[in-house]
């Protein structure tokens, strides 16, 4: 499987954005959230959205960074069928803090499986 996010697998429309913020699920672990409703597709959409405070482009560019990342080294766990919304509000996570916590996010929704 890809480790990329196509572009198929990105959550980029506007409107998609502001119903998952509007009616989406969600779930909080550690100063990120986690925003999530079905798709109706066979795959999954993600985005990430840095809250306000972080600083400037830099910094808000390396959070979605660690986080996409952290999503694609999981990707293949998550069942398909949902978009996905990353809201990171507490910054300065490693990649490794990230990964923790996006684990227990998955979980506690019910979507990480255990690895192969």
């Amino acid at each position: 499987m890809r480790r990329s996010l196509t572009r198929d697998e990105r959550l980029r429309a506007g409107s998609d954005i502001r119903r998952l913020f509007r009616t989406g699920r969600k779930i909080d672990v550690e100063g990120l959230k986690l925003l999530y409703d079905s798709n109706g597709m066979a795959r999954n959409r993600v985005t990430v959205v840095v809250g306000r405070g972080c600083g400037g482009a830099v910094r808000r560019n390396r959070e979605k960074r660690i986080t996409r990342e952290a999503y694609r080294s999981l990707k293949e766990r998550i069942p398909p069928g949902h978009d996905l919304l990353f809201f990171v509000g507490s910054f300065g996570s490693s990649f490794a803090g990230r990964l923790s916590v996006m684990k227990q996010l998955l979980k506690r929704v019910g979507f990480h499986k255990h690895a192969h």
